[in-house]
């Protein structure tokens, strides 16, 4: 794409691994018809939810105008930033994400989450749930790599803010274009946790698209035509 400064650049938060590895497929799906560009969140610092968003802030556009992409367990980053938009700031997209913990039964386990091998499943357990039936050994070995790259406390530490999470006024103030992108067959992330963000920002965009959680990777020509069209309508 032409380096037209009208045209909104596409930034991508990545999900819980925050290494931006898995979003190879969706940048090639999306080619020249968006400039995009990843934020990947440091591999060796357990950091929470504030001290991410603020280093994203840091990270973001000054010259341009953009979109953010947040996937995942950096939905609550991107309604942090629509909520009190930087300058730039043209629209936001959730994938697959939560605005508040999608599991609340699971709440009282954040104090704990620390001392837990958060990745002690092995992956011929965890693959299904996250990815579907449909990987290839591209998306093997995209997963593996990110997750090589990413420290056991860090993963711990993230978990336990998922668990702890709760945007819900955040959204509630958003004003500016969201759309929210949903995988049918999710099982990772719950429906509840999107139909409570449309149910508390009603003027959402909601798309559903039939993949498992990993939509950006199974899904990626569909959900980058979907992103598009979003982007083209700011």
């Amino acid at each position: 794409m032409p380096n037209d400064h009208s045209v909104p650049t596409l930034i991508l938060l990545p999900g819980l691994d925050g290494t931006g590895i898995l979003f190879g497929q969706f940048v090639e799906a999306i080619g020249s018809n968006a400039d995009t560009r990843v934020i990947a969140y440091p591999v060796d610092q357990p950091l929470g939810y504030a001290e991410l968003e603020a280093f994203v802030r840091e990270a973001l556009p000054r010259d341009r105008p953009y979109v953010v992409l947040g996937e995942s367990f950096s939905g609550p980053i991107a309604i942090r930033l629509a909520a009190d938009p930087p300058a730039g700031l043209a629209g936001v997209v959730l994938c697959v994400t939560f605005a508040k913990n999608p599991y609340p039964l699971l709440a009282w386990a954040g104090p704990w989450v620390a001392g837990l091998p958060v990745m002690a499943l092995p992956t011929w357990m965890r693959a299904p749930f996250i990815w579907g039936t449909s990987t290839t050994a591209r998306d093997r070995l995209e997963s593996q790599l990110a997750r090589a790259a990413v420290g056991e406390a860090v993963l711990r530490h993230r978990v336990a803010a998922v668990l702890a999470v709760d945007e819900t006024n955040s959204l509630a103030s958003v004003r500016i274009p969201v759309m929210v992108l949903q995988a049918s067959d999710d099982r990772v992330v719950p429906r509840a946790a999107a139909e409570h963000i449309v149910r508390t920002l009603p003027a959402a965009e909601r798309l559903e698209i039939r993949g498992p959680h990993m939509l950006l990777q199974i899904r990626a020509a569909e959900c980058a035509a979907a992103v598009g069209r979003f982007m083209q309508g700011l």
